[in-house]
């Protein structure tokens, strides 16, 4: 039998005896080192609740240079784009010769743009070869696969609600591919004392440099787990896995494979740190190109028309932050006299979503935030016939999916079930592929028929974990808090006949990544609910009259609010208005026309058609109803900037669906609290979603999925290559790239641009230095300021080396 002396150490310490050492490999030692590598962990969110996150978030302490230098020494990541990125974007003209030129003079490159970047394509043929997984991590895969299975067998591990560490130490002695698993009897009762045991002869100071290698070889898993405990879902209360219990687990394996604990030094070629100072030099000259052209364009003067006041809007929409929200915002501005504001797709309510069809709860505000509230759905008076028969249907579905799983997954069963079912799922197959509109178009009646609780039911907003729901609906005072912070951060007081909160969600067959194609500011999930959450806080009277009381607010009477959903993929817009008042209905069918109108537009600009605008529809339809198609819609793709202003600043302006656009009117926040609230809470998230996308594009195998056409979804919650490996935790290449090398996404970090004044923006990030001021000092994102107490002039805060063109601050434009 192998015993501990497998372990060694490289340290020429050791301590067997020392019982002052002894004593720090007790509990806090361990636990407290563990908890601090988390913190550095890639936090893996599963499929139904996809969200772009940082992967690096928690190295935003360093620089972004530092950052990449660090994570690269322990598991071997890109980090910069490549040649053939920088290559394909030099040959379309978007990467200015000068700034290249400039950049590689900084860092004291003697070479010219041609030279440096054969340099690059030199270079990367010296990479080492991808990482191959040893036993360990196979035996580690396979058990993390049953343990963490979310309902895809109908035979579940056993044990599991014991916790990780122990169903795998009552169930691995049965392993019969586990070389000397005669051991695992002789493993203590917790995973505490399992490492406290086999880590005995080991120094403390090398624990780190121990554990952060056993955490990072299979980071897909690691940073699932991650997940798992930071959001304490349904899953984990019922199967707890811990990353105590992954380590001595693992340690255990390496104990009984006789392999080595502790990790060899990973050490980088010297041409690939050299590489980087050139890499980092074409980055930054591929972002102040998109920088100089971005305010240029912004700065420039516009023809306003004839001089004036404007007429007032008939109606006004807010629409999310999304970057695919400027597209339709354009659209919906040229087919009519409509107003569009910004503003974060939650609409300021941080709620979780019970979903009266699925009997799940789910987040719907940003992971940043923590859930105050919850939403349930009430049937209307007058309305229980639809509700129950939406009720009956739902329940006949459910239980027949119910029995066709239990057929499908029971190993006795799946034998004949294959052989009977067979011809219907090849028929339903061919329908798909051969008539996947007409399919869609039969789901879509089915649904119809049926009902949605949208039709029947209102949103009812309670404190989250109240003992008696029905004691804690929120107060008037509540509601018109969530109103007025509305408002407030856009900077808005002028309310049109027709007011209309638009979430957005998409629309997509067979992807597995279809949440990430969802809000993320409700978590990747759609935001229709907290739409008709705001719109019925703002059409009740005690709230009006409360505002307009207390806080100068003053909402017409004959002002009415409306939910609605921008469906992404086919820009259909939805109103929700099964309980508009009869004088309005006119009105709202003279909207739904016109918004049809902005459908087309925005569909022949996305499919950049010349012809029909209607054939545009019908293809964006066409891909929200083929199972088989790869790249339904781009989603977030291209994303680059996040402003921060009022509409005057863009408006007329195409910005190809690669701005977030925030509403602030900087005015009517002396303070600068709005400014610091968009700030702490939409900006860090638009970071979070480019820092993303940049990752996943750079270093898909680390930071994305691979292909699409090659993933098997896993335990219903995430995704591997093939039929195994660690599990992926980004963006597949299909919401990266056209095709197997042409970039969709420019991987660039992202630039906020500001239109306040600058003293006060440094002043909220001085008071912010630890979390906002170190995203702007280590260049994880870069912030202009459009200061309109100086003419619109346009200057970086804390500046990158070589500063903007001054000229870019020429164009003045009066604004706000």
């Amino acid at each position: 039998m192998c015993t501990c002396s497998t372990f060694r150490n490289p340290s020429p310490t050791p301590y067997f005896s020392n019982r002052k050492f002894i004593k720090l490999m007790k509990k806090e030692v361990i636990v407290t080192t563990i908890r601090e590598l988390s913190d550095q962990l890639i936090k893996n969110w599963p499929l139904y609740s996809f969200v772009t996150s940082n992967p690096l978030a928690g190295l935003e302490h360093l620089h972004f240079e530092d950052a990449i230098s660090r994570i690269r020494s322990q598991i071997g990541i890109s980090g910069y784009p490549s040649s053939a990125m920088f290559e394909q974007v030099w040959n379309r003209g978007e990467i200015n010769r000068s700034l290249v030129e400039q950049e590689l003079l900084e860092r004291e490159i003697t070479l010219s743009v041609e030279e440096s970047l054969d340099k690059l394509k030199k270079l990367e043929q010296q990479l080492p070869d991808e990482r191959i997984l040893g036993e360990v991590d196979r035996h580690m895969i396979k058990w993390l696969t049953v343990f963490l299975d979310q309902g895809s067998t109908e035979w579940g591990m056993p044990n599991r609600g014991e916790g990780f560490y122990e169903a795998w130490r009552m169930t691995a002695r049965f392993d019969h591919t586990l070389p000397n698993r005669g051991t695992v009897s002789t493993l203590p009762d917790t995973p505490l004392k399992t490492l406290q045991q086999l880590l005995d002869s080991y120094r403390p100071d090398d624990l780190r440099a121990l554990f952060r290698h056993h955490l990072l070889s299979l980071p897909g898993w690691t940073g699932y787990i991650k997940y798992r405990i930071d959001n304490s879902s349904d899953w984990q209360h019922r199967h707890p896995i811990t990353l105590l219990d992954y380590l001595a687990v693992r340690l255990a394996v390496c104990l009984m494979h006789e392999e080595d604990v502790f990790p060899a030094n990973v050490g980088e070629i010297d041409g690939v740190r050299n590489g980087d100072r050139i890499r980092s030099a074409w980055l930054q000259a591929m972002e102040r190109t998109y920088q100089q052209q971005l305010v240029t364009r912004i700065t420039a003067p516009r023809d306003g028309g004839e001089p004036g006041k404007a007429p007032d809007p008939e109606a006004q929409f807010v629409f999310c932050i999304d970057t695919r929200s400027e597209r339709i915002r354009r659209a919906v501005e040229q087919s009519g006299n409509y107003q569009t504001f910004g503003y974060a797709g939650f609409f300021g309510v941080a709620m979780d979503y019970r979903h009266p069809e699925k009997s799940i709860r789910h987040k719907s505000c940003p992971p940043i935030l923590e859930s105050v509230y919850e939403v349930t759905e009430q049937v209307r008076p007058q309305q229980n016939r639809k509700a129950s028969k939406f009720t009956f249907y739902n329940n006949l579905k459910n239980a027949l999916n119910k029995f066709r799983f239990t057929l499908k997954n029971n190993i006795p069963a799946s034998f004949g079930y294959v052989e009977s079912a067979g011809f219907f799922y090849g028929l339903g197959l061919l329908l798909k592929t051969i008539l996947p509109a007409w399919v869609d178009r039969f789901g879509k009646q089915v649904t119809e028929y049926i009902g949605q609780p949208e039709e029947f039911c209102d949103p009812v907003l309670h404190q989250k974990n109240a003992e008696e729901q029905a004691n804690a609906l929120l107060s008037v005072a509540e509601k018109t808090a969530i109103a007025k912070a509305a408002f407030d951060l856009m900077g808005w007081d002028h309310f049109a006949p027709l007011v209309v909160f638009a979430g957005h969600g998409s629309e997509t067959a067979n992807n597995p990544f279809g949440s990430s194609l969802d809000c993320g500011a409700c978590a990747g999930n759609r935001g229709r609910h907290n739409a008709r959450v705001l719109a019925d806080i703002c059409n009740d009277t005690a709230v009006r009259d409360r505002l307009a009381k207390q806080h100068g607010i003053r909402i017409p009477g004959d002002t009415l609010f409306l939910a609605a959903e921008h469906n992404t993929t086919t820009n259909h817009i939805q109103l929700f208005d099964d309980t508009a008042p009869e004088a309005c209905r006119s009105q709202i069918r003279e909207l739904q026309r016109r918004l049809e109108n902005a459908q087309q537009i925005a569909n022949r600009e996305q499919f950049n058609m010349d012809g029909v605008a209607a054939h545009s529809t019908a293809e964006a339809c066409r891909r929200a109803a083929d199972w088989a198609e790869t790249r339904p819609e781009w989603g977030l793709a291209g994303n680059a900037s996040f402003i921060i202003g009022p509409r005057e600043l863009t408006s007329g302006l195409n910005l190809e669906a690669r701005s977030f656009l925030h509403s602030y009117n900087w005015e009517k926040d002396p303070d600068g609290q709005k400014l610091e609230a968009i700030l702490q809470g939409p900006m860090v998230v638009t970071q979070w979603i480019n820092n993303h996308y940049y990752f996943a594009t750079v270093d898909n195998d680390y930071f994305g999925s691979g292909s699409k056409v090659t993933q098997n979804v896993t335990g219903k919650y995430g995704v591997v290559q093939g039929n195994g490996g660690d599990l992926k935790c980004g963006l597949p290449l299909e919401s990266l790239r056209e095709d197997d090398n042409l970039l969709q996404h420019l991987p660039l970090r992202l630039t906020v641009l500001i239109h306040a004044p600058r003293t006060r923006v440094e002043s909220i990030l001085e008071a912010n230095r630890g979390s906002l001021g170190r995203l702007v000092s280590n260049e994880w994102i870069y912030l202009a300021v459009m200061d309109p107490e100086e003419g619109n002039s346009v200057s970086f805060i804390e500046e990158h080396p070589a500063q903007l063109v001054n000229a870019a601050g020429a164009g003045h434009m009066a604004c706000g």
